[in-house]
């Protein structure tokens, strides 16, 4: 397998550092290959600024911050986004087809494809609700773990690690806010020239599998679907995506 530069998004409201040791993983079974990592704007190290809330304004302000970083290491890179970050690595692959070999997506979904029931299961709006005016920082993000999660283990290890990352780079709720708005109101692009795989979750109740399903359709993308994990599919069972990625990238 030859080397390769990955550049990694996370999805709504979450920054780098929710990875965990995701990214670690990945370079370890994977030799050679490097792990890079942004935060899309509102969120993280950018959490001070605005999130744009057009998918393509998205992709240039990611992309902006990215091309440092492809003249730093060049080489063949790769995109893999989750969730929001998913969305992102769609648009930027059509846009810019020629900024990666290969893209990957995990547990995303487009407008025109799903209806809104399937891109978020009803039965979780509470949750989504209680978290966003929660302003206990480690029952919030308790809160979302048990949205997002189905496997992972320690959560309560986690909810507290994620509240010390939210005190130190505080996201702004008109951010949360603008990133749904740029979620929702994104639609899939025509066509899409870059190898693709698509991710999916039996248990994902933000966006059921279903979605990345058509996704696949629409682009004759590979596709997998995890039997059991949840939407937070890298915190679930990350061998499963690091096997999945080994062999689509291999």
């Amino acid at each position: 397998m030859s080397a390769r530069h990955w550049l990694f998004l996370r999805g709504l409201s979450r920054e780098a550092r929710h990875w965990l040791p995701f990214p670690e993983r990945f370079e370890a079974a994977l030799p050679g290959h490097t792990v890079h990592l942004l935060d899309l704007p509102g969120a993280g190290t950018e959490h001070t600024r605005d999130c744009p809330l057009r998918m393509a304004d998205l992709v240039a302000d990611v992309r902006a911050r990215w091309r440092p970083l492809r003249d730093a290491h060049p080489g063949p890179w790769n995109l893999l986004g989750i969730s929001l970050g998913g969305m992102v690595t769609l648009q930027w692959a059509h846009d810019f087809p020629s900024d990666f070999e290969r893209a990957v997506v995990i547990n995303t979904s487009a407008g025109d494809l799903s209806p809104p029931w399937h891109r978020m299961d009803l039965s979780v709006l509470p949750n989504v609700a209680r978290a966003l005016r929660d302003t206990d920082d480690v029952r919030r993000e308790r809160t979302i773990l048990a949205t997002t999660t189905r496997m992972a283990r320690d959560l309560d290890a986690v909810a507290s690690r994620w509240a010390d990352y939210h005190r130190e780079r505080p996201m702004r709720r008109a951010n949360v806010l603008r990133q749904l708005a740029a979620a929702s109101r994104w639609r899939s692009p025509a066509r899409i020239d870059v190898p693709l795989l698509v991710l999916r979750a039996a248990a994902d109740p933000l966006a059921r599998p279903v979605c990345g399903e058509r996704i696949a359709a629409k682009y004759g993308a590979e596709s997998a679907l995890h039997p059991s994990a949840g939407h937070d599919l890298p915190l679930d069972d990350p061998q499963w995506v690091i096997d999945r990625v080994a062999s689509f990238a291999g």
